[in-house]
């Protein structure tokens, strides 16, 4: 039987148009069998196994206790500050606020929380005003706060309150800046 040479065109570009479909789908799979995990690479060090700090009492200056999980889920970011926290601690503590603020309509779903003793400094450029400031004597933070003095290490505390990722006084401002647009993308 002779079939026409525009049957046999059109059989090829169909099953062309499916091989342009399903390679991807095939691709995928072949990856995902692998073990293959796409990069979300963090400037901070995910904590492993991670810690729930839900039990963890901060207490307020108000004398009230830090709710962790808030009526809103909402991410807190908690600056644990070394001893002796001066103006290198209060500008990086100024910026970590003007990270918050840049987030724009998402800035809502991340508190700001200041763990640790007072400043040793006058804070001219108000930079713990929108920080809520809380005390704890709780060991569970004595390995993730700084021992030099006028440093601050960030945690990111999940809504739940699951410390997810620690930020040692190295990391910079701007690289937790990407690391939480990436996180309220």
């Amino acid at each position: 039987m002779n079939v026409p040479i525009d049957i046999r065109r059109g059989r090829r570009q169909l099953l062309l148009i499916v091989a342009v479909f399903f390679a991807p789908m095939l691709l995928a799979a072949i990856l995902a069998l692998s073990g293959w995990v796409p990069s979300a690479r963090s400037h901070g060090q995910p904590i492993l196994p991670q810690e729930s700090f839900a039990g963890l009492k901060v207490s307020l200056a108000d004398g009230k206790i830090w709710p962790w999980k808030a009526a809103t889920p909402q991410y807190t970011l908690m600056a644990l500050v070394g001893p002796g926290c001066a103006a290198a601690c209060l500008y990086k503590l100024y910026m970590l606020h003007n990270a918050q603020v840049g987030l724009n309509e998402s800035s809502k779903n991340l508190r700001l929380l200041y763990v640790g003793a007072a400043p040793v400094v006058t804070d001219t450029h108000g930079a713990l005003r929108s920080w809520v400031l809380g005390q704890t004597q709780a060991a569970a933070l004595l390995r993730f706060r700084p021992q030099q003095t006028d440093q601050v290490a960030v945690i990111l505390v999940a809504a739940d309150g699951t410390a997810v990722v620690y930020y040692p006084p190295t990391v910079s401002v701007i690289d937790i800046n990407k690391d939480l647009r990436r996180l309220f993308k």
